[in-house]
This record gives structure tokens, sequence and C-alpha cells, in this order.
């Protein structure tokens, strides 16, 4: 534990960057750390599983987390000071804040610091039986309230182009009020087209009404945090622009394997066929990111043999309303739930499975 070069710090200073205004309050920071303890950080190795530990380059955010930490240690080794904010019922993690910007002597800020002697030190008084049992029981229970947020997360990193998730938890209640969540707000951001992240927010009723007057959910996030977030065009609309639709329709057939044929844009959005070797062909059908159809056909038929779409008229299908039928065109048709998104920037990677389910691109002559 005494070698702080193998663990990785979570720097707070890009995250606050977004904030409007001047950060008065230490809670605005702690709150929001702790809203996206839950498995955002599993990716980083931990000197204990139930920490996540933070740095700041800035005197005055430090300055505010000092001001009401309520642990703070002198590491005397290495004269480094850690502030401790501990478990809570809100968030099973201990969360640790250190300062790492221009010298000064931030023992001498306050005088109720906790002298140790060295980092392991420090890590052995805050690894305790209790500790773990704690953080196992929040885990688990947050494990259990977050289920249909975890799988609809590992359903789009396994169908799409989305790579990662940040699933912000408040154990069962809405974010945005103590009101129990009903359901969960979601968006993805990307760097077209690129892995993106899916963020999903848990919310009551009231909230999830508001946060559907926004945009996306990310700014609805920004409303709720005091941020300013900045995003791409593609993530600011419910819809892909018409001056995007040419690009959208190159770049999805050729990772398709495909040329992009025609587009018509129709009373119920545009029409894009994108024609595959061997007379298969996809058509796709965008009018805004809730209202769409993904439709393959085969070179024998004229019905559809296999649609994804978002019709809202499969009540009992997980992840509603987006579901696929697996062969339209038959009374056998089975419907399964559908992790896409209506974007066909993060879609294209369900819709190449499916080709190669049917051997689309294959030559059966």
């Amino acid at each position: 534990m005494d070698n702080d070069h193998r663990w990785k710090l979570f720097n707070l200073d890009s995250l606050l960057d977004q904030m409007e205004g001047p950060i008065t309050e230490y809670s605005r920071i702690d709150l929001f750390i702790s809203a996206i303890s839950f498995r955002n950080f599993d990716f980083v190795e931990r000197r204990l599983s139930f920490a996540r530990e933070n740095v700041t380059y800035k005197f005055e955010i430090w300055s505010l987390l000092a001001e009401a930490a309520p642990l703070k240690y002198w590491i005397k080794d290495k004269k480094e000071g850690v502030l401790i904010y501990p478990q809570s019922d809100f968030c099973g993690c201990v969360r640790t804040y250190r300062y790492r910007g221009s010298p000064f002597d931030v023992k001498a800020m306050h005088p109720d610091w906790v002298t140790v002697a060295d980092t392991r030190t420090l890590y052995s008084i805050l690894d305790t039986p209790s500790a773990h049992s704690i953080y196992d029981s929040w885990h688990q229970w947050m494990t259990s309230t977050t289920k249909e947020a975890t799988d609809l997360a590992e359903g789009r990193f396994a169908n799409t182009t989305v790579g990662r998730s940040l699933i912000l938890s408040s154990l069962g209640k809405c974010l945005a009020c103590e009101a129990p969540a009903i359901s969960s707000a979601r968006t993805t951001i990307a760097n077209v087209p690129g892995s993106g992240t899916l963020i999903q927010l848990p919310l009551c009723g009231e909230h999830l009404e508001q946060a559907k007057q926004h945009p996306n959910v990310l700014k609805f996030l920004g409303t709720l945090f005091s941020m300013s977030i900045d995003l791409p065009r593609l993530a600011r609309s419910v819809f892909i622009p018409d001056e995007l639709i040419p690009h959208v329709h190159d770049i999805v057939a050729e990772e398709l394997g495909g040329i992009a044929v025609s587009a018509e844009k129709r009373e119920n959005g545009w029409h894009l066929k994108i024609d595959l070797p061997h007379g298969w062909w996809w058509l796709i059908r965008l009018k805004s990111l809730t209202n769409y159809s993904y439709m393959l056909f085969s070179p024998s038929e004229k019905k559809q043999v296999y649609r994804a779409d978002s019709a809202p008229d499969h009540y009992d299908l997980p992840f509603f309303p987006d579901h696929e039928h697996a062969r339209p065109d038959r009374k056998s048709d089975v419907r399964s739930p559908s992790f896409m998104y209506g974007n066909p920037f993060f879609d294209f990677k369900r819709l190449r499975q499916v080709s190669d389910e049917r051997m689309a691109m294959a030559d059966l002559g």
C-alpha cells in the first residue's frame, strides 16, 4: 500500500470545471462522488474494495473539502494530508481526497489532523471488518436495486458500440429527491462513430417527467448538480439533423459491408436503403431516437425477415418500447428485448450481428 504510484486517483477537476459559478459547498462535490461510487470505479485497481480515492489540484476545492471533512489524516513520511468522508446510509464507500497542487502547508490549515507514520498505517486503520460489512451490504442492496439498469448496460455492451456505463445511484431513491425511484432516465454520448458511454439516473415519476422536458438526460443531470455540460450536436438532439443523414447513411453502410443506395424523407421519417452483397438489403427508418425501425430483407422474400423497432406495442418485454422481431413475416415470430438506441452510429454492431446470423453476407449460390 506504500507504493502510491500503483494506485490511480480520480481527478475531480475535470468534473468540477463543468459546474456553473463558484463552488461554495463541499456537499455538491461529495454528493456527486457518492452517486457514482457504485461500480463506476470498478475498472480501477483499488487499495481497499470500499475506498473511492480522489485528487484535486485546486486549492479552493481542497479548502472546501478540508473544512467539512469528518476525519483528516496527516501521513508523516510523505508530508501529505488525506481527507476521509466515511460510509453513510447513502453510500457504502469511504471517499478519500488528496491535494496535489502548488505546494503549501496544508497541515497548518487545521489543527485537528491525526498523524500517522505512513500510508500503510492509514489504510490499516480504515481496513476494518465493520467497513467491509457495511460495503458488502450496500453493494448487495445496490446490485438488486440497479439490476434493470445493469442488465441494460450489459446488453448494450454486447449489442451496440457503447463500451462504458455511468449508473448514478441513490439506494432506490430518486437522485433529485427522497421519493422512491420508479425508473431510470437514460442518455448516451460518444465520439461518432466510436464507442459511447451510457448514463442512467434513477428518478421518481415527477422528475422523470421533468427529465423528458430536456433534450437529453445529461442536460437534466446538469441542472441537478449545477453543471454546464457542453455536448456534441448529436447528443443535444432527439433526432439526427437532416444534414447529417448522408454521413450516417454512408458510414453505417460501410460498417455493414454494404452500399448506401437511396435516402428518402417521408412523413414517418427518413428511409435509408443499404444493399448488401448477394441481394440482401437493409431498410433503416429514422424519425427520432424514439421512433425508428431497422428491417432486413432477403433476396427471395419481399417481406422483412428481421425487424427491430420502437413501436409501443409490447409492454411485457423488458426495456420497453425497444424490441426485436426474429421473423416478423410469420405467425411464429419471436419477439425479444432490444438494446438499441434508434441511432445507427451506436446500433450498427447489432445489425452486423443479425446479418452474420442470417448469413446475409454469404454467397449461398
